[in-house]
């Protein structure tokens, strides 16, 4: 069966007459009643019978050409998906761990493509296991993983036996991010044992570089019952540091408008010595494109700007 003819009687049926359909299609109006027949012979049915107000389709002709629409519907949806991108086009995956100086980095990216005139972007959070495997796989352009140094040895192998190059932007360690109105938010520093008692809110499906929970207690004699929350997205997070009095989270440094716009402070922690690393990977074979390069050199400014602000500069 002819795709073309498929078009044809589609453009028929939407006007109702074969001269107008024919004038639509940039054809001679003969040639189009050909086509129509040569598709009824092949079907062994009549699709269209001429009334005094055009022409209209028959019972079977109706259904016919709900299957017709389908098909040409389908079809343009597969071309739209597969088809070279142009120009004005954008079209990125990454795979990043939770942070939000990665949304703020894609955010200052956003702003920058205005002139878009197809954006189609794939922003997912994971662990640093899963965005290997995503890169390798080559459903995301690029990553960033992040691990303690005490983990580099089984990272880097990962990464390498995975054929991705790596790229290291920046080391940092874990702060305590609190409610501005918590009762220790005034600390210039926060003595892990202060947290006795209060709440620690965690990701549920994401394991962030970490303080052992083991190793604290053993270092700071907490004697207190462990209370912890798990949650799954980065915004409830810190509804729950606003709303639950004396709640507090591990995390890395985060932005300062971030901080001021969910009234939030970080504080460094005596116990937080372990070194993190965040890490750019990306193909090892080939460069990445304009755009994904881009979006890669937010995320090196965003890290750089910790050093910054740890350096006091």
């Amino acid at each position: 069966m002819n795709l073309t003819y498929l078009k044809y009687v589609v453009e028929v049926a939407r006007v109702r007459s074969i001269t107008k359909a024919a004038q639509n299609l940039y054809m001679g109006q003969p040639n189009l009643s050909k086509a129509i027949r040569e598709l009824e012979r092949e079907l062994g049915i009549t699709i269209f019978r001429r009334t005094s107000k055009g022409v209209i389709p028959t019972p079977q002709g109706e259904e016919f050409l709900g299957y017709a629409q389908g098909i040409l519907s389908q079809l343009d949806e597969l071309e739209s998906l597969y088809k070279p991108r142009t120009g004005d086009s954008l079209s990125l995956r990454v795979a990043v761990p939770r942070a939000a100086y990665a949304a703020e980095a894609l955010a200052r990216f956003l702003q920058a493509q205005r002139t878009a005139g197809r954006i189609d972007i794939q922003f997912q959070e994971t662990e640093p296991a899963a965005a290997v495997r995503l890169v390798s796989g080559g459903e995301a352009d690029f990553g960033v993983v992040r691990y303690q140094q005490s983990q580099r040895g089984y990272f880097e192998g990962l990464i390498a036996q995975a054929g991705l190059k790596s790229e290291l932007m920046g080391e940092f360690r874990l702060m305590i991010l609190l409610a501005a109105d918590h009762p220790l938010a005034g600390n210039a520093s926060i003595d892990y044992r202060a947290l006795a008692g209060c709440l620690e809110i965690v990701h549920g499906d994401y394991q962030t570089p970490s303080l052992s929970f083991h190793k604290i207690r053993r270092g700071a004699e907490l004697d207190s019952h462990l209370k912890r929350i798990a949650v799954y997205d980065r915004g409830s997070q810190y509804d729950l540091l606003r709303a639950v009095p004396g709640s507090y989270l591990w995390t890395a440094p985060v932005p300062e408008e971030v901080l001021v716009r969910n009234g939030l402070v970080q504080r460094p922690c005596s116990l937080s010595d372990a070194v993190n690393a965040e890490v750019l990977i990306m193909p090892g074979q080939g460069q990445l494109s304009p755009q994904a390069e881009q979006l890669a050199d937010e995320f090196r400014r965003a890290v750089r700007k910790w050093e910054d602000e740890k350096n006091g500069s």
